[in-house]
């Protein structure tokens, strides 16, 4: 009696086995799934703040900032402090998703995709924007907004 049990307990431990594996396999042939690229140091460095900053999470937005950092948008300024980066990453009105990375050796271009942050009333918060950034060391040392392209006459914008 016991040896049917173990021997019927092997059989089901062998059929789940094969379920799972046929499961995992999916597609009856023999091409393996193409590995995920591995992301540079600069994009990580570019989504890990962009996720912070759309969590609202300001302070940890602010430590992707490098001790006086060069910032870019419609003025040029530095971050003297930790403070700085904080105020700096509060005043964006926006979230943005990161849809691209563009590698250009010293320096990358993020691509955005704007979205209104909750409770900032009167911000237009749509469309694409890019930022050229230079990351060292996990943080960034320079952050400027390029401007938007203008759209080709006959076009919407």
């Amino acid at each position: 009696m016991r040896r049917s049990l173990l021997q019927r307990a092997i059989g089901l431990a062998a059929s789940a086995a094969l379920l799972v594996a046929a499961g995992c396999g999916g597609s009856g042939d023999d091409r393996q799934d193409a590995p995920t690229p591995k992301r540079s140091a600069a994009e990580r460095v570019v989504r890990g703040w962009s996720s912070a900053l759309n969590r609202d999470d300001f302070a940890a937005a602010a430590e992707y900032f490098a001790h006086g950092a060069l910032i870019q948008q419609t003025e040029r300024f530095r971050l003297p402090s930790r403070r700085a980066a904080l105020d700096f990453n509060r005043s964006l009105p926006c979230r943005g998703r990161v849809t691209k990375v563009h590698e250009e050796g010293a320096t990358a271009v993020a691509t955005f995709t704007l979205q209104p942050r909750p409770g900032v009333p009167g911000t237009s918060c749509d469309g694409i924007v890019r930022v050229r950034f230079r990351a060292r060391g996990g943080k960034f040392v320079e952050w400027r907004q390029l401007r938007q392209r203008a759209a080709p006459q006959g076009t919407a914008a």
